[in-house]
């Protein structure tokens, strides 16, 4: 069948397939996994958007758990349209009503039940799943960290006990496959720090209500400091755009972007600013309910991801212009969007957990 059929009519057909057949189809000839796999299909695959819907409705069981559901939104093209986000079927998890999302990063979820511990990273793309070995000590808070572009592997990060500037942390490599512990001096008080969290590059960026970022290295497990342009409250975002460090500052009603220049330094520069009359323009909000939430910056493109109502919206900041609507089902119009994740498709996302 590949002689019979070119490349480039091969990598056409391929870009208009959906994640999981890509993911099945790396299995058929070595032609197309190298295809699946090269930066140029990479390139003109739309970026996977994908998030966690938090009901607020009644608690489930005794243990009074807040139900959280995995949920696909509308491919990331960056060309107009719009579509509708429906929680993604779970149940080939077999621990997915026993067990809690309690983190995910770049396409796989990060799963925690209690009793007995038990954690499970699984990859909802590729349907597989891992296990992991128990921590030696009880967690207080986890992170996943993984980066599909980067490696097949990931880091599950889990804060065990609290210092007065400082953490005790154990670290599960999917490499290695077992934890390690670590003692980490966050630079500031412990006090100051907030449950913000984002994933980049091998590292964990933790905003500090004191004003600062605290950049944890996963590597070496060293923190660095960084003021931050603008006060932390809960509204408040960092992210990555083009490789650099983003934060989003907002008050609810006007939202700032600003960019790090030189972490050294501190040094950062205001690159937009966004206000609800701008997506009242935009034609996204009614004038009597406008309000947002930022959630995510994209990658690679002067765009960023508010949550307006059961909505999810793409703001093209340079253009002032709403690119794409998502609504996240009906029904759902007490939902709320706790994160999202916008990544490329890559064979490393295809392999991990193979």
């Amino acid at each position: 069948m590949d002689g019979e059929m070119g490349e480039d009519l091969l990598a056409e057909i391929l870009v208009r397939l959906p994640p999981k057949s890509l993911a099945r189809f790396q299995c058929v000839s070595t032609t197309w996994r190298g295809l699946i796999a090269a930066d140029y299909l990479r390139r003109r695959l739309p970026l996977i958007t994908s998030g966690v819907l938090f009901h607020d409705g009644p608690r489930d069981g005794e243990g009074g758990r807040r139900a959280y559901t995995y949920a696909r939104a509308a491919s990331a093209s960056g060309e107009d349209g719009g579509g509708v986000a429906e929680a993604d079927d779970m149940s080939f998890f077999p621990c997915h009503a026993t067990s809690s999302i309690i983190d995910g990063c770049n396409g796989l979820l990060l799963y925690y039940a209690s009793c007995p511990a038990a954690f499970h990273v699984v990859n909802p793309t590729t349907r597989r799943w891992a296990a992991l070995p128990e921590p030696r000590r009880k967690t207080l808070l986890s992170v996943l960290s993984f980066d599909p572009c980067a490696s097949p592997h990931y880091k599950v990060v889990c804060f065990t006990g609290w210092l007065p500037r400082g953490a005790s942390v154990e670290v599960f490599g999917s490499e290695t496959g077992a934890w390690g512990e670590h003692e980490l001096d966050f630079g500031l008080e412990t006090d100051a720090m907030s449950a913000t969290m984002h994933c980049f590059a091998g590292a964990v960026h933790v905003l500090a209500y004191s004003g600062h970022v605290v950049r944890i290295d996963l590597g070496t497990m060293v923190c660095a400091v960084t003021a931050l342009p603008a006060p932390v409250s809960y509204r408040a975002r960092a992210g990555h755009c083009r490789g650099r460090l983003r934060y989003a500052s907002s008050d609810g009603s006007r939202l700032t972007l600003w960019e790090l220049v030189d972490a050294g330094k501190s040094e950062w520069v205001a690159k937009h600013e966004l206000g609800v009359v701008d997506l009242v323009s935009g034609g996204s909000c009614h004038p009597a309910t406008a309000t947002f939430v930022f959630m995510a910056f994209h990658p690679e493109r002067e765009v960023v991801y508010l949550w307006t109502p059961s909505k999810l919206i793409a703001f093209n900041m340079e253009q002032m212009r709403v690119e794409e609507e998502c609504v996240f089902g009906s029904g759902k119009e007490d939902a709320q969007l706790i994160q999202i994740w916008l990544f490329p498709f890559s064979r490393h996302l295809a392999s991990c957990l193979a």
